[in-house]
């Protein structure tokens, strides 16, 4: 499956940068975990709202919102690993301006990464480090302790 991180405004440099290159990297080199390609861009709302409208049953969509549902690292495994096992080949994960998502994205589920409110940059390197914790609970590695 094929995973990418699609960043509404611009995505900074600097060590937030580096570290989610440096999960990517991760990510792509375990190649039992299912994922194809791990990927993070900048996006447009034109970019997003053609994504959405071309959405098939081929193609996952999540939002990070506030008001998403929270998961366990152990539950969001379980989840990606039954979007896999459902025969998804495409999986995106929306990360909007501070303000959110300026499209309409009433199709798409909604997921959160807690309570507190990170910035963007810090987002996309927890969601890095939660898809590479990810591959590695599904190929039994034993970065993930139980």
């Amino acid at each position: 499956m094929k995973v990418t991180i699609l960043c509404e405004g611009r995505v900074n440099k600097g060590p937030e940068k580096e570290l989610c290159t440096l999960y990517q990297q991760r990510i792509n080199s375990i190649k039992q975990s299912g994922f194809s390609n791990f990927s993070i861009k900048q996006s447009t709302s034109k970019e997003i709202i053609k994504i959405i409208n071309n959405k098939n049953s081929n193609t996952k969509i999540l939002i990070l919102s506030e008001i998403g549902k929270i998961y366990s690292s152990i539950e969001f495994s379980k989840y990606i690993q039954k979007t896999l096992n459902n025969g998804s080949k495409e999986l995106y994960l929306l990360i909007g301006k501070p303000e959110g998502i300026s499209v309409n994205t009433g199709k798409c589920e909604k997921i959160s990464l807690g309570k507190m409110t990170f910035p963007h940059s810090l987002s996309r390197v927890i969601l890095c480090e939660q898809f590479y914790r990810c591959a590695t609970i599904i190929t039994n590695h034993p970065y993930h302790k139980y």
